[in-house]
């Protein structure tokens, strides 16, 4: 395996090997990419910087542990002081029709435990929104979509409660019980 004729129009082995291919960037190719360049140079603190400004930056909190001292509704109470709001669902607020029953339904599943509720998301109207688990790690929010008496907010949880609405709707239990 010598050396190929150069001069019929094949070249050696060896230089083949030792070629280096050159870069394949059209015009198109090189423009896009200055101007891609440009744009984030441009662009990019302006955009980071009102990302900053839409979300809040989020406190870091310790968990917060203890019993729970009183209850709004369904997805609000208080931890001592702190008012705790359950991160991704949506519980009948008290003075509605299906109120007093969540309510209630929440009462009796945090009675006498100790909850833990660590921060989710930002704020919402001076309460910390939370997941909050009873000293056996079940997520309270998710006992009271499986009991039916909170639906899966999908905007906040994407669908994280989705399958315990599922099975609270297929049993007819709390708010999708018929008339």
């Amino acid at each position: 395996m010598g050396c190929l004729d150069v001069a019929g129009g094949r070249t050696s082995v060896k230089s083949r090997f030792l070629r280096f291919s050159k870069p394949r960037f059209s015009l198109d190719t090189g423009l896009f990419l200055a101007f891609a360049v440009a744009a984030i140079t441009l662009a990019g603190p302006r955009v980071i910087g009102g990302l900053r400004e839409q979300a809040p930056a989020l406190p870091t909190f310790r968990p917060i542990t203890g019993p729970v001292s009183r209850i709004g509704d369904g997805d609000t109470f208080w931890i001592g002081r702190v008012k705790i709001r359950l991160w991704g669902i949506d519980a009948p607020e008290a003075a509605t029709t299906d109120g007093p029953a969540a309510t209630r339904y929440l009462t009796e599943v945090v009675a006498d435990h100790l909850l833990t509720c660590r921060q989710a998301g930002p704020p919402s109207h001076d309460r910390l929104v939370a997941r909050c688990e009873d000293p056996w790690g079940r997520d309270i929010a998710e006992i009271m979509v499986g009991a039916g008496w909170a639906l899966d907010w999908p905007e906040y949880s994407r669908g994280h409660y989705g399958p315990a609405q599922n099975r609270a709707a297929s049993l007819g239990a709390g708010l999708h019980a018929g008339p």
